[in-house]
């Protein structure tokens, strides 16, 4: 039987590579109650934006999805 588990997010610019490495500006997907169950307590979410998107850009974005998404779902079977 599937399941969907649905938390609310909010979106943060970040300008660095959550591995360490180089990449371009992404979103943070940060849950505002808990964290998704698949991904554990070490997981995280992300959205990685096209190489040369400015900070300013990823901010009209994060404001956007603040805005506009309620929430990240995920359904496992």
């Amino acid at each position: 039987m599937a399941k969907t588990e649905t938390v609310k997010y909010t979106f943060t610019v970040k300008e660095e590579s959550p591995s360490g490495g180089e990449a371009p500006t992404f979103l943070m997907c940060e849950p505002r109650t808990h964290e998704l169950g698949f991904l554990g307590r070490e997981g995280f979410l992300t959205i990685e934006l096209f190489p040369g998107t400015s900070v300013d850009r990823a901010q009209d974005i994060a404001r956007y999805l603040r805005e506009n998404v309620s929430g990240i779902g995920v359904t496992t079977l």
